[in-house]
């Protein structure tokens, strides 16, 4: 929620309990009140009322300068729940959308691929554990990698980039206007990148399942090919990270 409907709400909200206190028609609460309870409690509600209305309204006009912190990111759980924080964003929402629903297509490449390793190949022999270990890399590499753009997409404000590619702040120089919107636009290509990456390892993984599935002694060395395909993928997606 904005900083500004933040601050209607309170204000509107201490407003509502003003009239609440000291209306006739309410609790017609008066410091000058015969009962020594009644004038103390008015005494206590206006002085609660007009700290938070000081208080409350100060600390929301600071925090509208502040940039936010960068999240601490330890698993790709709380990657995915701040990246859906902008689902909704102008400029990076689909970038957030796509990110997500990607994740969740890889999880199943991977599982289908280590499926059919597991049904083609023996269970301990050293091609399967080869085909597994590769499998499993990339799969931890896309985790950081999702953790990156959870990273990335935090540090993104729509106001600010709006801002920026409107060019309405006379006030501000134009080479460091020009500047600060080519941070913005090399950390979204840095993402589009990362995302197109992802999109080549699910193609990868899927074929790779087709040719394991589709008579693997027949396929064995396009197989081979395609898993030092993904290893290389894996190498790509951590400059990335």
């Amino acid at each position: 929620m904005r900083w500004y409907i933040k601050m209607i709400l309170l204000n509107l909200a201490i407003i509502a309990g003003a009239i609440l206190f000291y209306s006739e028609g309410f609790l017609g609460l008066r410091p000058w009140d015969a009962s020594i309870l009644k004038a103390g409690f008015s005494i206590l509600c206006g002085l609660g009322l007009g700290t938070a209305l000081v208080g409350g309204n100060y600390k929301l006009i600071k925090s509208a300068g502040q940039t936010p912190p960068v999240p601490l990111l330890e698993s790709p759980e709380q990657a995915e729940n701040v990246i859906k924080k902008y689902f909704h964003s102008d400029y990076v929402g689909n970038l957030a959308r796509t990110a997500i629903a990607q994740q969740r297509r890889l999880r199943t490449s991977a599982d289908r691929a280590k499926q059919a390793v597991d049904e083609k190949l023996q269970a301990g022999s050293m091609s399967a554990e080869r085909y597994n270990a590769v499998i499993d890399a990339a799969m931890t590499t896309a985790g950081e990698n999702l953790r990156s753009i959870a990273k990335r997409l935090s540090m993104f404000d729509d106001a600010e980039y709006k801002r920026l590619r409107s060019n309405g702040d006379v006030n501000i120089p134009e080479d460091i206007r020009a500047k600060q919107l080519e941070l913005y636009n090399r950390n979204l290509d840095f993402i589009r990148q990362s995302i197109a990456l992802n999109e080549k390892m699910i193609l990868q993984m899927d074929t790779l399942t087709m040719e394991i599935s589709d008579s693997f002694s027949r396929h064995e060395d396009d197989a081979d090919a395609l898993l030092d395909e993904i290893s290389k993928l894996t190498d790509e997606l951590r400059y990335y990270k």
